[in-house]
Formats: C-alpha cells, sequence, structure tokens
C-alpha cells in the first residue's frame, strides 16, 4: 500500500466522536476542493500551451511551436504533485467516508472473527484436506484389475 496518510490516524478515526469524525471530514473537504482549484488552474495553463502549439504548428512557426510543446511538457510535469496530492486527498476522505458509517469494523478484525466459523464443503481450505483424503483413497477399479 502507498503511505499516503498515517495508519495510526486511520486507526484512531473509529475511536473518535461523531462531532470530531464530522469535523475532520469538514476539514478534508476544504482541503479537497482547494486541491482542486489548483488542479483545474494547472490543467488550464497546459491546455493553454498545448492551444498555443497547435496554432504555431499551423501557421508554419516550428522553433515556436516546439517551445510551446515543452512548455506544455514542463506545465504538466509540475502538475503531478498536485495531482498526486488530490488524489491522496480524495482517497482518504472517501476512506473517513466509508468508516464514519454505522457498523464499519476494519477487515482485520473480520478475518480473526472467522477462524472460528466451520465453513464445511465452503471451507477456503478445503481443497488441501480433499487433496489428503484423496491421497489416501483406494482406487476401486485397480483393486478389481480394471484399467481405465
Amino acid at each position: 500500500m502507498i503511505a499516503w496518510f498515517s495508519h495510526s490516524r486511520i486507526r484512531s478515526f473509529v475511536k473518535l466522536s461523531t462531532k470530531k469524525q464530522n469535523n475532520i471530514k469538514t476539514e478534508l473537504d476544504v482541503k479537497f476542493s482547494e486541491q482542486r482549484k489548483i488542479l483545474d488552474s494547472r490543467i488550464s495553463y497546459a491546455k493553454d500551451s498545448a492551444r498555443k502549439a497547435d496554432r504555431l504548428l499551423s501557421r508554419g512557426k516550428n522553433d515556436k511551436a516546439k517551445e510551446a510543446v515543452n512548455s506544455f511538457k514542463l506545465d504538466l510535469a509540475s502538475s503531478q504533485p498536485v495531482l498526486n496530492a488530490y488524489v491522496s486527498t480524495s482517497l482518504e476522505k472517501n476512506l473517513f467516508e466509508v468508516m464514519s458509517m454505522e457498523g464499519f469494523e476494519f477487515p482485520d478484525l473480520l478475518g480473526d472473527l472467522r477462524k472460528d466459523i466451520d465453513f464445511g464443503l465452503f471451507s477456503v481450505n478445503a481443497s488441501d484436506e480433499l487433496d489428503a483424503i484423496i491421497s489416501t483413497e483406494v482406487d476401486p477399479f485397480t483393486e478389481l484389475g480394471i484399467e481405465l
């Protein structure tokens, strides 16, 4: 997993009161909208550079078009950290939204609870047990002398 946000912060979120959870979600919403505005402006600059390069290329100004393409590349490269932060905040925001639902439990707890359940034929490890049973069984056709 990519360490985009604190593991301890995620674990402690469930234990917080509803008011504190809502405050954290509100802070994330504000941060998310600010990052979206920054990302939109970066995308707008990149689009402008791309349009400028296309316009210059169509007019036959190849050297200036190359400069505009390089400017476009720089705009895209400078947008990468902003995009990473935006995705991180989006993931954290949606994760906290799911975690604030009533009845949420961490998956590792569910795995621990599942250990005591006998799933019978639907057991996860049934294939290993089935291999052991089949390997000890005697083929009735070989006992009768019939080869298949």
